[in-house]
């Protein structure tokens, strides 16, 4: 579970993406496909610890609107990633750039 003030830094290559200490290959991947690869990881896993059954979310890209569908244990209540996109907020800032 994630607490309050906890931060985790992800840096970014043209070969990979490095999460805290996962070092995640990026290569053949799109970056849309990797946002949904997160989400359905995020919100699935509680399913298939719940049902012992694969989870399988339907999502539909139209502009910059992505809608999603998928079954529901009641479990996504205690899910960070699902809490977020339903009830609260993900914020992103743009800072200046760091001189080099």
């Amino acid at each position: 579970m994630h607490k309050r003030g906890n931060t985790i830094k992800a840096v970014v290559t043209q070969e990979k993406v490095v999460v805290g200490d996962l070092e995640i290959d990026v290569k053949s991947v799109k970056p849309v496909e990797l946002m949904l690869a997160a989400l359905a990881y995020g919100i699935g896993i509680r399913y298939v610890d719940k049902t012992g059954q694969p989870y399988e979310i339907e999502c539909e890209i139209e502009g910059y609107e992505v809608r999603c569908r998928a079954p529901c244990t009641g479990e996504e209540e205690k899910c960070l990633v699902y809490k977020t996109l339903t009830k609260g907020s993900l914020q992103f800032h743009c800072v200046k750039e760091r001189p080099s």
